[in-house]
């Protein structure tokens, strides 16, 4: 079984079995044992919920310090889109650039260009497609996991290209050597981001073996050591100093951004995982035959929500509408050069998205069916009330941990009245 990356853990110590996490988890990856939360590696798509449900605040974020990027000689980051929202829309978003060289950066990078570009591109994708219906951005990294754990069946549906973020680092990879004289191993690129999936997302890709990225910071991190620059820079800022060809395009960041961007007449945009499950559970029963293309977002408002940034979504939404209308730049774009890029596979993902393998699947068709009948079997035993004392979410989870060897009868409340019953384990 693969070993999979993950930008949370659980600290032991402060764990107190409280369960909230297990019960909201979108994936059923939770399980408490002994009084403490053991998360499966596999089923775990990163959403972030357990962090923000944890009354004890025992799980907790991992993620890369700032300073890890010191050791580079050129200092790259790139801000994520929400990373503006966080502040108050009086705040120039060059006034953040600045902040960021305060804190050692060469070069900071928005990701609106390439944004505009896989636009472009997407168009002209969607106007030539021929296959199967809908088709499901590939934006959203908790998404993508929880398609290949829980909806293998519709991985082909995902759009195969790869996201801003990954095609703004490839093409500072690509062109800085040769502008900066230096070899690519001295230059270090850093994401700041707002939620663990997208940590993930760059520390052990879906779709390729590496990503552009060096290093990955959350918003929740920087935005401390960042603030105090930001204060006291825009006190003395002057908005004429903003060089020429500065751009500011965070629509992506936006519930509807994408398909706001993209043309297309039948679409649907959905946020909350609870939410896009409904609608992919559409898909797969073949109910939502009227749609071409699902914009789907694990956090609710999209990006705006992510469990590692400091503001209120609400209020982020708010600074996002208002910084938009306030600074926003058209990015123009060569369509000659994207349509090149598009023939030579350049916005494609390395590597198609698949099924993700767990435990919870075997390949081997026979004991597949001879497990689920025995799930079956020990399901229709149990009350069927989800009470959840047990230690896993739902009376069917617990029937499967049953079957895998892991969990006893007598772990479910109204077993170990009775003393137990045929077949346990």
């Amino acid at each position: 079984m693969p070993q999979y990356y993950h930008a949370h853990k659980v600290v032991f110590e402060k764990c107190r079995g409280h369960m909230a996490c297990m019960r909201e988890c979108p994936t059923q990856a939770i399980r408490v044992r002994g009084g403490k939360a053991i998360v499966s590696e596999e089923l775990c798509v990163d959403c972030g919920t357990c962090l923000s449900v944890c009354p004890a605040e025992a799980i907790v974020p991992i993620t890369d310090p700032v300073t890890e990027i010191s050791r580079f000689k050129y200092k790259v980051v790139v801000p994520s889109p929400v990373l503006y929202s966080q502040f108050d829309p009086s705040v120039h978003p060059y006034v953040i650039h600045l902040a960021f060289k305060k804190l050692g950066f060469d070069e900071v990078v928005d990701g609106g260009a390439a944004s505009a570009a896989l636009t472009k591109a997407m168009v002209k994708y969607f106007r030539k497609y021929q296959g199967r219906l809908p088709l499901i951005s590939s934006h959203c990294p908790s998404i993508l996991r929880l398609i290949q754990v829980k909806y293998p069946d519709l991985v082909e549906l995902i759009v195969p290209f790869d996201v801003p973020r990954e095609i703004t680092a490839k093409e500072i990879r690509i062109s800085s050597p040769s502008r900066l004289h230096l070899r690519p191993d001295d230059i270090g690129i850093i994401y700041i981001a707002p939620c663990p999936a997208k940590i993930v997302s760059i520390k052990q890709p879906a779709e390729k073996a590496k990503s552009w990225f060096d290093g990955v910071a959350s918003i929740k991190d920087v935005y401390p050591i960042l603030l105090p620059h930001v204060i006291a820079i825009k006190e003395r800022f002057d908005e004429k100093t903003v060089p020429p060809d500065f751009t500011f395009s965070p629509g992506w960041a936006t519930l509807g951004g994408i398909t706001r961007a993209v043309e297309m007449e039948n679409w649907l945009a959905v946020s909350g995982l609870d939410h896009v499950k409904k609608i992919l559970d559409d898909i797969e029963n073949s109910r939502l035959r009227n749609i071409e293309f699902v914009e789907a977002m694990a956090c609710m408002l999209g990006c705006l929500g992510g469990r590692l940034n400091v503001e209120n979504p609400y209020v982020a939404r708010t600074n996002n509408i208002k910084q938009r209308a306030k600074y926003e730049s058209r990015i123009k774009v060569d369509e000659d050069e994207i349509e090149k890029k598009l023939q030579e596979g350049y916005y494609f993902i390395e590597n198609p998205i698949l099924p993700r393998p767990t435990k919870y699947f075997d390949t081997d068709l026979a004991t597949s069916i001879k497990r689920m009948k025995e799930r079956e079997r020990v399901y229709q035993k149990l009350r069927q009330i989800d009470c959840s004392c047990c230690g896993a979410p739902t009376c069917m989870a617990f029937a499967e941990d049953f079957v895998r060897g892991e969990a006893k009868l007598t772990d479910c409340i109204f077993f170990a009245e009775k003393g137990g019953g045929a077949g346990e384990k």
